[in-house]
């Protein structure tokens, strides 16, 4: 029972360290995106961010595009760390089924 309790451990290691990543990567998006981050009813996130404008930019000929471009920058980045973070959470969900069916094997086979 003392090399299962040993692999128990390190399966809570592993899904508290990705567990954290996966926060990190959430705080990341909150803290550094200049508007609110919320998901809608499928889980898909929304950026509720106010977008650059070409005003930023001065008086260029390509102030337009250039906003543009750093919009489309910044909803890549978005998007990225999202999927990151998701896939990070379902490891972690993944890694607690794979603890809690060992237990249970473990159990019935006790």
């Amino acid at each position: 029972m003392a090399d299962l309790e040993a692999h128990y451990s390190a399966l809570d290691r592993c899904r508290t360290a990705i567990g954290a990543a996966a926060g990190n990567y959430l705080a990341t998006l909150v803290d550094r995106n200049p508007g609110e981050i919320t998901y809608d009813d499928a889980g898909e996130l929304r950026n509720n961010r106010t977008p650059v404008k070409a005003e930023t930019f001065g008086d260029l000929a390509e102030s337009g595009g250039l906003a543009t471009a750093a919009n489309d920058v910044w909803d890549a980045i978005l998007g990225e760390m999202d999927q990151a973070r998701r896939k990070l959470a379902d490891t972690e969900r993944a890694l607690n089924t794979v603890e809690e069916n060992l237990r249970a094997a473990h159990r019935a086979t006790s």
